[in-house]
C-alpha cells in the first residue's frame, strides 16, 4: 500500500541517514504511484559477512532462515525499536570509496506484538 511504502522510505531515511525523497504522487490509469527518488550512491558491493558486520553494528539481529525479497537475501530485526529489514543482499549495499557502508532500498517494517512473535524463532 502508498502508506507503508512511504512507512519504508521514512525508516530508510532515519535509520540509515538516507536522502529518499518523496517527489510526488500522481494517477496512471487508476492506479496512484508515488514518484521517490535519492541521491546516486557509487561504490562496490558487500559480502554477506560485510552485511551482517554493519548491522550487528546498528544492533540488528539476523532473522536466520527467514528471507523476503531476493531469493537467498537476508532479513533482520532489531527490538530496540521493533523494526525489522528485509531483502538484504549485496544489490541493496553499497560501501564508497571511503568504506561508508549505505544500504539501499530494504525493506523495512516497524513490527507489531504479532509480527514480533513471528520472527522469534528466526533469532539466535
Amino acid at each position: 500500500l502508498p502508506l507503508e511504502y512511504l512507512e519504508r522510505l521514512l525508516l530508510q531515511n532515519n535509520l540509515f541517514a538516507d536522502e529518499i525523497r518523496l517527489e510526488g504522487v500522481a494517477m496512471e490509469g487508476d492506479k496512484l504511484v508515488v514518484i521517490s527518488s535519492q541521491p546516486a550512491v557509487l561504490g562496490s558491493s558487500l559480502t554477506a559477512d560485510e552485511m551482517l558486520a554493519f548491522m550487528a553494528k546498528l544492533w540488528f539481529q539476523p532473522l536466520t532462515g527467514l528471507a523476503l525479497g531476493r531469493p537467498g537475501a537476508l532479513a533482520f530485526y532489531r527490538d530496540l525499536d521493533e523494526v525489522a529489514a528485509f531483502d538484504a543482499h549485496p544489490g541493496n549495499f553499497v560501501k564508497d570509496d571511503n568504506g561508508v557502508v549505505l544500504p539501499i532500498d530494504l525493506v523495512m517494517v516497524r513490527a507489531d506484538a504479532a509480527l514480533q512473535k513471528a520472527f522469534a524463532p528466526f533469532l539466535s
